[in-house]
């Protein structure tokens, strides 16, 4: 099949899936023991750190919290997708994105995120509110938040906010893993309240 004809494919079986909430993939409950889910594998950063605990044992350490540390991450990558788009002269553009546990309800965090994005000058697109009703799953196992990485990946959005990083997981690994896909895309997540008390609001 050719190379545009699968995206295309895979645009549009998102799309339906965020529309009509269809799970693309078995549950994680169905996920057999012995194949846990892949991790992203250490940076070069952390094996030099593992090196360095072998070979020097008395050295006192201080290890950043992991929450700390993936927020200075998604704010660097924030503050460097801004100044690129700033130096192209363009005003970024988000969509918004939500939790809700009732079916068609529009979220009211919606609304906080949308202000936020008007104080940043940031373009809300129409149409681009998107919600999943599957809160205590895989992000990748929800419909919206694939569609989220959809339009980041092809260019409709520059990037996603929403109103904590619990909205797209509790899960500190699976929200590393989500940063890196966005990252990877060329997009930015931008939360209106930052992942640990007194952070720089981004």
């Amino acid at each position: 099949m050719p190379l545009a004809l699968a995206d295309e494919l895979t645009e549009f079986l998102d799309r339906a899936a965020y529309v009509y909430q269809w799970p693309l993939y078995p549950p994680p409950e169905s996920c057999s023991p012995e194949r846990p889910r892949s991790r992203r594998a250490p940076a070069w950063m952390d094996a030099e750190r593992l090196t360095a605990e072998r070979w020097h044992p008395d050295e006192v350490r201080i290890t950043p919290d992991q929450i700390v540390r993936l927020g200075i991450t998604r704010r660097e990558a924030l503050d460097q997708r801004l100044t690129h788009l700033s130096a192209h002269g363009r005003t970024p553009r988000v969509c918004l994105y939500a939790l809700t546990p009732v079916r068609n309800q529009p979220p009211r965090s919606f609304a906080a995120a949308r202000d936020y994005a008007n104080d940043e000058g940031w373009r809300v697109c129409a149409d681009h509110c998107i919600a999943d009703g599957l809160p205590k799953t895989d992000p990748m196992h929800r419909p919206g938040w694939r569609w989220v990485l959809n339009l980041v990946r092809a260019g409709h959005v520059d990037g996603v906010v929403t109103l904590t990083h619990t909205e797209i997981t509790q899960h500190l690994d699976e929200y590393e893993l989500q940063l890196d896909l966005v990252d990877h895309h060329g997009g930015f997540v931008a939360l209106v309240t930052p992942e640990n008390v007194g952070a720089k609001r981004r």
